[in-house]
């Protein structure tokens, strides 16, 4: 014999229940998968920094000081930083933003300064 309980429970209150069960498995599958997705390319939907499309190509040209030459370019996070070294002079890190190009900041390293 079945229970009072079982025999009054409505099918639509069961259907309901899988299904709002099958939901919430789906809707963490969804946010696990991005989440994963977003960690593994933290800057794709940041828009660039100076308004235009992300397709869009352009062209910097950074004034060095004269004599300069560019000793090594790296990557860090979502910056470039270029060191240049100045003859006779200070060497300076250039930091760029490699999306448009602009010039965020430089930093000087000024020969035989001890710390």
């Amino acid at each position: 014999m079945a229970s009072p309980a079982q025999a009054y429970t409505p099918r639509w209150l069961k259907v309901s229940v899988v299904v709002m069960g099958l939901l919430i498995i789906a809707g963490s599958y969804v946010v696990a998968t991005e989440i994963s997705r977003r960690m593994s390319t933290p800057n794709a939907l940041r828009p660039p920094a100076s308004g235009a499309p992300a397709t869009a190509a352009f062209a910097e040209r950074i004034a060095l000081p004269s004599g300069a030459r560019v000793v090594s370019m790296s990557a860090v996070g979502d910056r470039l930083v270029v060191h240049v070294e100045v003859a006779g002079g200070p060497s300076i890190a250039y930091i760029v933003d490699p999306r448009n190009g602009a010039v965020l900041g430089t930093i000087d390293f000024a020969p035989g300064a001890a710390r």
